[in-house]
C-alpha cells in the first residue's frame, strides 16, 4: 500500500516536472537573459543590505559619512533595479511573464528610488546643519544629548516629596 502510494507520489512529481519543462523549454531565451540579470541583481541587493549603516550617529562626521555611504549604496540598488525593469518592460510579453512580476519590479524601483531620495538629501541636509552650526546659528551637536532636559518628578514613587 505504501509502496503504491509512493509510486503515484513519484509519478505525479514527473508529470509536473514535465508540464513544467515544455514552457521552459519554449523560454530558454528568456531563461539564458534572465537568471544572470537576477543573480547580478541579487548580489547587488547583498552589497547595499551590506553596506547600510547601523545605529545611532554621535557626530556631524558620523551621520554625514552614514548618509553618503546609505546614498552611494542606494544608488547601486536603483540601477540594477532600473535594468531589471528595463528588461522586464522589454520581454514581459515575449516571456510571457506574470503581471506580479512587472508589478514588484516597478515597485522596488519606486521604493529604492524614494530610499535613495531621502538619503542623498540627508547629506546635504547635514552639511546644512554643520553650516549652520560653525555660524552660531544652531545646535553644535543635534546629535548629543540635549543639556537643558531635566529628569521629571515622578510622584508615584515613594519619598519623591
Amino acid at each position: 500500500m505504501i509502496r503504491r502510494q509512493s509510486i503515484r507520489i513519484h509519478l505525479a512529481a514527473a508529470a509536473v516536472a514535465l508540464a513544467a519543462a515544455a514552457p521552459a523549454a519554449a523560454n530558454e531565451i528568456c531563461q539564458a537573459e534572465f537568471q544572470p540579470l537576477i543573480a547580478a541583481h541579487q548580489e547587488v541587493m547583498k552589497q547595499t543590505q551590506a553596506a547600510m549603516p547601523r545605529g545611532r550617529p554621535t557626530s556631524f562626521e558620523q551621520a554625514r559619512t552614514n548618509a553618503q555611504r546609505a546614498c552611494a549604496a542606494l544608488t547601486n540598488a536603483q540601477a540594477s533595479f532600473r535594468r531589471l525593469q528595463q528588461w522586464v518592460a522589454t520581454n514581459a510579453d515575449f516571456c510571457r511573464l506574470p503581471e506580479q512580476v512587472v508589478n514588484d519590479v516597478n515597485t522596488g524601483v519606486t521604493n529604492v528610488t524614494r530610499n535613495r531620495t531621502q538619503a542623498c538629501n540627508g547629506v546635504a541636509q547635514l552639511d546644512r546643519q554643520r553650516r549652520q552650526a560653525e555660524a552660531g546659528g544652531g545646535a553644535a551637536n543635534p546629535f548629543a544629548p540635549s543639556a537643558g532636559r531635566r529628569p521629571q518628578l515622578d510622584l508615584r514613587t515613594p519619598g519623591a516629596l
